[in-house]
């Protein structure tokens, strides 16, 4: 097992983040970019476990040694990268995002960026891949816990007589169990270390194959044909699909598994440049996605043009060449006792986990706006940001110290009222409050199906209930009907829209009480055919290029998309002389329903009003609040 340079390596590793660097630019072709990251699993399969078990019979092993090791070959480069793009964050991200580079920063320091992903991916509200600065730490976070366990287990099974058949044997497991939560959570195969250890193991069954391969030189030519083969063509078959993880990504790996067996690098893969690139591969891989990240924040549509691409990889390329030279490289031979290597990694560790960690409770640090952006930003906030008080789920807001009058109830289409409603609770004295999850109906006889079912339900039964005792004598409620319409049960003929109107006056009679008043919110006007990059919409502290503005939505385009499901609404809610009815896309429209108003963004996404879209409808609707508040 004992070998000197691979220049094969180098090259896969080069195929892998390049790869990986052009599906993050879009470059047609390079769908299949997610095989970069399942080279790199297999080559530091093939790596470490070689290391560990050449070390084991030698009998000169050393836990501490080989953390120590892997600690500066990985932390230097990466502390390096995490805490200068939370600087270039600090500069141009509005707090909201902040606060969200600042959560990721601190989970990639921790090497568990994985585990946030994989637990925030099914949120309503969860971030897009281009709303996530540091979202490639993932993979990193999969080896270094990879690294973390594998000695371990390789010291123990090199006590068995048939130690790559227990290699393979935990790969195979780890295999058929991604295979088998595929369906159930498929994020979790996609992102968790578990369902990734058979890419490490074909990695390390590389070593006795290697062997094998050896004494014949046919044989490794063949070996290394046929993976060059498999590589090339997995990455035309698969595609995107690698992106499921479990079985589509086999092929990449076996072939890769196929080429480090074979010991016989392509010359086109052994020239100069190729290894220099898949030397540097770490660092280019850690840079390259702020870089993306940051040039389509700051400069929109341009870094997409031939001339923007470029512009980003020269600057990866100067980031990388001046992060492998003066970080990489010298801190990976840092000769200083053990304990303190591990002192001073462990202290530098603290203290930027200190800084990124206390960016995040602060939320996004708001005082770095200077005053005319951070009254743009308020406004172009979601409508929570009217709450006076806020914990967790929980929302006051009007006159908190007023009665307790109005309960808003329902999901994040209801949640948007409170900027609307805010002021004319203050002007008469009265409190209102909110308690809602996004996502979820809060509707009697209706759950989500999928994922967050339980949850869903059980929130809607305590919601309920909940409000039902409350002392408040009005009731605000909405909800996501267009969507909900879908999953409602019908029932004796009735259309979708009939049956889920049916809900809500079965919701509306649980609720009831002498004296209680309701208004339901009908179905919201829905601008679908406008691209939003909330991202680039918020203002930061400094300058960047915002999104261009969506044409107004037509009125008659808004009645049509909710048109059904408000007359439905209007037909089951007309036998109740306490409810009323508001739609949104006759108070809030004219001629045009408005998107954009001057600077300002009225919507946030294709479903939600951000503060000033709530205002507006808030004042377009005045008459019919003053009408529910004061029971006339």
């Amino acid at each position: 097992m004992e070998r000197g340079y691979r220049a094969d390596i180098d090259g896969l590793r080069a195929i892998a983040v390049g790869l990986v660097v052009l599906f993050h630019l879009r470059i047609g072709g390079f769908e299949a970019g997610f095989a970069g990251v399942d080279i790199f699993f297999v080559v530091s399969g093939y790596l470490i476990a070689g290391h560990i078990l050449r070390d084991i019979a030698a009998r000169r092993f050393s836990f501490a040694a080989f953390y120590l090791r892997r600690a500066r070959r990985i932390l230097p480069a990466l502390i390096a990268t995490i805490m200068l793009s939370l600087l270039a964050g600090w500069l141009y991200l509005a707090p909201e995002f902040l606060r969200q580079l600042a959560k990721e920063a601190t989970h990639g320091l921790l090497s568990i960026s994985n585990i946030q992903y994989w637990r925030e991916a099914d949120q309503y509200f969860a971030p897009s891949a281009d709303q996530l600065a540091l979202l490639h730490l993932w993979s990193l976070s999969v080896e270094a816990q990879f690294y973390l366990v594998s000695p371990l287990v390789l010291v123990l099974l090199s006590r068995t007589r048939h130690v790559f058949s227990a290699i393979a044997l935990t790969g195979l497991l780890s295999l058929l169990a991604g295979l088998i939560w595929l369906p159930h959570d498929p994020e979790a195969v996609f992102f968790l270390t578990p369902f990734r250890v058979f890419e490490f193991v074909l990695g390390a069954l590389a070593i006795p194959l290697e062997g094998r391969l050896a004494a014949s030189s046919a044989g490794r030519m063949i070996a290394a044909a046929a993976g060059y083969v498999l590589l090339i063509g997995s990455l035309f078959a698969i595609g995107r699909f690698q992106a499921a993880g479990g079985i589509a990504a086999l092929p990449p790996c076996l072939a890769t598994a196929a080429i480090i067996a074979a010991n016989r690098p392509m010359r086109l893969l052994a020239n100069p440049a190729v290894l220099a690139v898949g030397r540097s591969s770490y660092s280019l891989y850690l840079v390259h996605w702020p870089v993306i990240f940051f040039a389509r924040f700051i400069f929109g549509a341009a870094a997409e043009t031939l001339g923007g691409i470029a512009a980003q990889l020269a600057a990866m390329a100067v980031l990388t060449a001046v992060q492998f030279v003066t970080i990489e490289q010298p801190l990976r031979r840092l000769h200083l006792a053990k304990w303190k290597q591990a002192a001073g990694f462990a202290a530098v560790i603290v203290a930027c986990v200190a800084i990124t960690y206390g960016s995040f409770r602060a939320d996004g640090v708001i005082e770095r706006m200077p005053a005319d952006r951070l009254a743009l930003l308020k406004l172009q906030s979601f409508g929570l940001e009217a709450c006076a008080t806020r914990t967790d789920r929980d929302c006051a807001f009007g006159d908190i110290n007023g009665s307790p009058s109005l309960e808003l109830t329902g999901d994040s289409f209801v949640q948007q009222y409170v900027a609307a409603l805010d002021a004319p609770l203050k002007a008469r004295a009265l409190a209102g409050h909110t308690s809602t999850v996004s996502g979820c109906p809060v509707l009697i006889g209706v759950t989500l199906p999928g994922p967050r079912e339980r949850q869903c339900a059980e929130y809607r039964d305590r919601e309920l209930e909940r409000v039902k005792q409350s002392p408040a004598n009005v009731v605000v409620i909405g909800q996501a009907w267009q969507i909900y319409v879908e999953v409602s049960r019908v029932r004796d003929g009735l259309t979708p829209a009939a049956a889920l109107a049916e809900h809500v006056a079965a919701t509306i009679r649980f609720l009831d009480r002498p004296g209680r008043r309701f208004l339901v919110i009908g179905a919201q006007v829905r601008p679908l055919g406008c691209s939003f990059d909330r991202l680039r919409m918020l203002p930061g502290p400094l300058w960047h290029r915002p999104p261009k503005p969506c044409e107004p939505l037509s009125k008659t385009s808004a009645v049509a998309d909710g048109g059904a499901i408000d007359r439905s609404l209007a037909e089951a809610l007309a036998r109740y002389a306490n409810v009323m009815l508001l739609r949104p896309s006759e108070v809030y429209c004219d001629e045009n329903c408005p998107v954009v108003q001057g600077r300002v963004w009225l919507f946030q996404d294709a479903g939600h009003f951000t503060v000033a879209g709530a205002e507006r409808m808030g004042e377009r609707a005045s008459a019919i609040i003053a009408k529910l508040l004061s029971g006339e």
